[in-house]
């Protein structure tokens, strides 16, 4: 029994001794390792870090609030004693619209960043009285729909970070914008003289391109390492088409449609991914 006793204690011991030169060997390879040189003489370079990218992409959607322009510029000019169409401003002529964007955004220094967006818009006209008759009796129709399309490029200034209640941390921002902006064709429809329709639909305004300018102030409030949300409005301003005569010569609207330009201020939630 006792010689069975001592050869377990012996087998015990060689265990132990091996397993503790096997952990001094790992140690002594590991630490090799991490001062940058493997057995062998082999050299090992510490993955670096990577940097934060400059480049992102952002969209946005919202409303866009029109607050000057003129639709319908009245036909003062060509005065016509059976019927008289009054001003109509851009505001009274359409209902609220809405507005799409989608770009990209590249950094250039600390706080600024170019941008690049391509957007989509359009609101739809509102049937409302434009004049009367020599009576007094109404004079109504609506415009079709303004339908626009386009592209913008800016820069965008980001003042740092900026700690409110509620969100705690945000991140504002302002921007300047210029584009080109492509009109869709503008009629006048549903022309009616006491209720009694006077014609055929009218050809308005001639689509077309035109510029655009955007002053913009928002946010973001970072929701991730990659992604933020936001919140924007500011002012924006889309240039005249030219008047389209095919149909309003020679008639009581001759004169009338001087206008189509248009200024605004959008509410958009806009949201950010950044590589």
């Amino acid at each position: 029994m006792r010689i069975l006793f001592c050869s377990a204690a012996a087998i015990m011991l060689s265990g132990c001794s091996w397993i503790a030169n096997t952990h001094s060997h790992g140690h002594y390879n590991g630490h090799n390792t991490q001062s940058g040189m493997h057995q062998g003489g082999s050299s090992y370079t510490t993955p670096r870090l990577r940097k934060p990218s400059k480049l992102s992409f952002t969209g946005s959607l919202g409303t866009d609030m029109v607050v000057g322009g003129h639709a319908i510029t009245g036909n003062d000019g060509v005065f016509n004693a059976a019927t008289r169409v009054h001003h109509v401003s851009m505001q009274d002529a359409y209902k609220l619209g809405w507005r799409a964007d989608l770009g990209g955004a590249y950094q250039i220094g600390k706080k600024n960043e170019i941008l690049l967006n391509g957007f989509y818009q359009q609101a739809s006209g509102k049937d409302r009285t434009i004049g009367r008759d020599v009576s007094g009796m109404p004079l109504e129709a609506r415009l079709s729909n303004y339908k626009a399309f386009g592209v913008e490029t800016g820069l965008r200034h980001n003042v740092g970070a900026t700690k409110i209640p509620l969100l705690k941390t945000i991140k504002p921002y302002v921007e300047a914008r210029i584009g080109l902006a492509k009109l869709s064709d503008i009629d006048l429809l549903d022309v009616r003289v006491a209720g009694v329709a006077s014609s055929a639909n009218y050809a308005y305004y001639k689509g077309g391109w035109v510029p655009t300018v955007s002053g913009m102030v928002g946010f973001e409030k970072p929701v991730s390492k990659h992604m933020s949300v936001g919140l924007e409005t500011g002012l924006r301003y889309i240039g005249s088409v030219s008047s389209d005569d095919t149909d309003v010569t020679g008639s009581f609207l001759e004169g009338t449609n001087g206008g189509s330009s248009r200024w605004s201020v959008p509410l958009q939630i806009r949201g950010r991914y950044k590589f």
